[in-house]
């Protein structure tokens, strides 16, 4: 994971975050739900609940494994994907994998703003 300097000139290292977008919320509420690890915003309110259910079983994984988003790597959050059935994810994590193999890279070399452009859709 990437590291940055602190004001205090301390390392500190990034948080890995997931951020849920829905987008077929056309009604007034704005909805908008934190977890530990997790942000959704939007959606409908039968989307949001769904999105909102998934973070919750991730973060449970993740505590019962005592560990962080950050802490794991896309073979390990593919597998906790599967356990919450969570297929989006999984396919995320898929991604990135082959995304890591593909260019002969190691998951901990990488900086934010590349692993963000290789787990999106429309990424590399």
């Amino acid at each position: 994971m990437t590291m940055t300097k602190q004001p205090d000139g301390g390392p500190r290292r990034l948080r890995a975050a997931i951020i849920g977008f829905g987008l077929d919320g056309d009604d007034n509420p704005h909805r908008l739900s934190t977890g530990d690890q997790c942000l959704l915003v939007g959606g409908s309110a039968e989307t949001h609940a769904e999105m909102l259910e998934t973070m919750l079983r991730l973060e449970s994984e993740l505590d019962r494994r005592g560990r962080g988003l950050a802490e794991v790597n896309p073979i390990e959050l593919a597998e906790i994907a599967w356990r919450i059935d969570s297929p989006e994810l999984h396919q995320i994590a898929l991604r990135l994998k082959a995304e890591l193999d593909r260019q002969g890279r190691a998951f901990e070399e990488l900086t934010a703003e590349e692993l963000t452009d290789m787990t999106t859709a429309g990424g590399p």
